[in-house]
Parts: structure tokens; sequence; C-alpha cells
């Protein structure tokens, strides 16, 4: 194949993704790896969509924050995301967390009363740990959530 048409085929590749939902430079750059495109042609390939600004990872990672904010994730779990998984630059991140006034506490204090409707109640040690060990590991920090835990205050 000519060099003209591996290019046009790697652009079609791309597009078809783009169309569907957004992307990271990184995740098109694996996709194209996986389907054996050049790197010349993958660099190009990116190149374009970006000038065009068919792909962009700033309106990528601010699709993907409010996405995941809505899902009941923390800003903690999303970062770690976005970095180790989506291939984005802190730069980036922190760029977009500065534009975005998300409430992290109000995140927090929806998935407390989804998950655990009676987390305002006096907790034994070993429910306090398992609420604690859940909201961590959806990343939310201790000042996200911690004061609610137990409170026995209304929120509502």
């Amino acid at each position: 194949m000519s060099e003209t048409a591996n290019l046009s085929l790697a652009l079609g590749y791309v597009v078809n993704l783009l169309a569907r939902r957004e992307y990271s430079e990184f995740e098109i750059r694996c996709k194209m790896q996986e389907k054996a495109f050049s790197e010349e042609d993958i660099e190009n390939t990116i190149l374009y969509c970006q000038q065009k600004n068919w792909q962009n990872d700033h309106r990528f990672t601010e699709n993907y924050l409010n996405f995941r904010a809505q899902r009941g994730y923390g800003l903690m779990r999303i970062k770690q995301e976005l970095r180790q998984l989506k291939g984005i630059q802190s730069e980036v991140i922190e760029d977009v967390l500065m534009e975005n006034e998300i409430d992290w506490s109000e995140i927090a204090l929806c998935v407390l009363r989804k998950k655990f409707p009676d987390f305002q109640q006096k907790q034994d040690p070993k429910s306090k740990q398992k609420i604690w060990r859940y909201m961590m590991s959806h990343g939310f920090s201790a000042d996200d959530f911690g004061n609610f835990v137990g409170s026995n205050a209304d929120f509502y």
C-alpha cells in the first residue's frame, strides 16, 4: 500500500473512533499501535486530528472528570485514572481542575446517602472502617466525608 493510502486508512480509523466518544491522545496511540499502524502514520494522524480540534486532551479531561464525578468517584481516584489509564499529563489535569468548580464534599455526601443510609448514626468501629475504606477506595479524601460519618447532624 502507498504511504497516502496508509495515512488515509489511519485517519479513517481514528475519525471512526472519535465519532463515538472522546479519546485521549494516549488511548488513540495505543489503539493504533494494536492495529499495527506505523509510528509515522500514528504521529501524523494524531497531529492532524489535534489541528482540526477533533482530539483534545483538555476537553477529554473535562468530560472525563465530570462523568466520573457524576458516577460517585472522588478527586484522587479520577486523577489517578486520568494519569495511569488515560495518559493525561498532570499539568492538563491541574488546569482543568482550576477551571471546574466541583463540590467534592457534596458528591461524597450523595455517595454516603446512597451506599450507607445510616452513616450519620453513631457507628461501631467495624462499620466506620467499612465506610472509610469504601470512600477512600472511591477516591475521596477524609476532608470530603470525614465530618459526615457518625455526625448525627441533619444535612438534608
